[in-house]
């Protein structure tokens, strides 16, 4: 039986989004293949243990009995968790973890942050790498590399808010130089719709602008493909090897799926606003599948991620984002290709663990015994 630690909450705006979904993944992991420990980190960055933290209920109540600090090694090959046990020389038990599953959404925790950790000490993990991690949060460095690898994606501008902060009036006309209205405003490393707005004109476009800088310190400015549809399709493997989910078209009725939508309406168990409609045309569904595997592929993705098409009057298709680890692991995406929850996660350790076994065959010494051949200090 593997030991699981399974990491939720985080010190980012999606949180709350982030707790639900580790509340799922725990109730979904097979308890005859695993131990599960549950990790929870607060919104000031704090990361607690204990079984308090198994019962959603105690979330609602904010009632913790029994917790324990925590925190993870940062030595290679330390493959423990440091529980807290109290008394006067807070003294800390490790438990050895065999794999942690992340079900963080955000930033320090889905853009990398929480990765290095694991990737320091060789603890397998779901989800990509370091670096992958972080080029699949940054909208920018995202749709930079898909632009490199000849993926679609829409006209946009971005900027910093230091530059926004020191030059309005510049960087609204560098926008409405190249960009056509309507424009959609976004903070480059948020998810789940916080903190983006749809402009029509300038005075939108500065009320944008003014909410996207509370929440990041880059943003971009894309433009709006009016009319266009949305499709979701989730990519699961490691290297070349990759399966693809049943294609989902999100709901149209609004301009953009808000927070609100996504996660207050609808469906509240899936963690997924209403009900799906999946794609029919075979024609799309394959478009959109290739075009899914594609995007994953480029940024060196793993695990079990979803990719985000806006699809034109026209046909063409566009990719929107990547979520590496999208909320409720994009469970209900892999239910008509006969995948259960459960199912989904076993594929997610397996990858996890299949990932590890390919870092450790990578060799990171090299002794070239340049302390004997060189001086001490600045003359060589």
């Amino acid at each position: 039986m593997k030991r699981v630690a399974v990491i939720f909450g985080g010190r980012a705006v999606e949180h709350e989004v982030s707790v639900i979904t580790g509340m799922q993944v725990m109730e979904n992991l097979n308890p005859s293949k695993y131990e599960v420990v549950p990790v929870f980190i607060t919104k000031d960055g704090e990361m607690f243990t204990g079984d308090c933290y198994l019962e959603f209920k105690n979330f609602k109540d904010n009632s913790f009995d029994g917790k324990k600090g925590c925190r993870f090694s940062m030595n290679y090959g330390d493959h423990h968790l440091y529980i807290e046990q109290g008394g006067l020389f807070k003294k800390t038990e490790p438990l050895a973890i065999d794999v942690v599953v992340l079900a963080t959404h955000g930033s320090h925790g889905e853009d990398g942050a929480l990765q290095g950790i694991f990737e320091t000490n060789g603890i397998p993990f779901t989800g990509p790498s370091v670096i992958s991690s972080g080029a699949g949060m940054d909208k920018v460095l995202m749709k930079d590399i898909y632009k490199a690898n000849g993926i679609p994606v829409v006209q946009y501008e971005w900027f910093f808010r230091r530059s926004y902060e020191e030059n309005p009036d510049a960087v609204v006309a560098q926008i409405e130089n190249h960009l056509k209205y309507p424009l959609f405003v976004k903070p480059s490393n948020l998810g789940s719709s916080i903190g983006i707005a749809v402009a029509h004109d300038r005075e939108e476009l500065i009320h944008a602008i003014d909410v996207a800088c509370s929440f990041d310190r880059k943003i971009i400015v894309e433009e709006a493909l009016e009319g266009a549809r949305e499709f979701n399709c989730a990519v699961m493997g490691i290297f070349d090897s990759l399966e693809t989910s049943s294609v989902e078209e999100a709901s149209n009725e609004e301009e953009y799926l808000s927070f609100e939508k996504k996660y207050v309406s609808g469906n509240k168990s899936k963690l997924t606003g209403g009900n799906h409609q999946f794609v029919q045309d075979e024609t799309l569904v394959q478009g959109a599948k290739e075009l899914a595997k594609k995007a994953f592929r480029s940024i060196d993705a793993r695990g079990n991620a979803r990719v985000d098409i806006l699809v034109s009057k026209s046909g063409e298709m566009f990719v929107n984002e990547i979520n590496t680890l999208p909320g409720s692991c994009a469970f209900y995406l892999w239910e008509d290709v006969g995948y259960t929850f459960a199912s989904v996660l076993d594929q997610m350790i397996g990858i996890a663990m299949e990932a590890q076994k390919e870092e450790e065959k990578t060799n990171y010494r090299f002794d070239a015994d340049l302390f004997h051949k060189t001086g001490y200090g600045s003359k060589l």
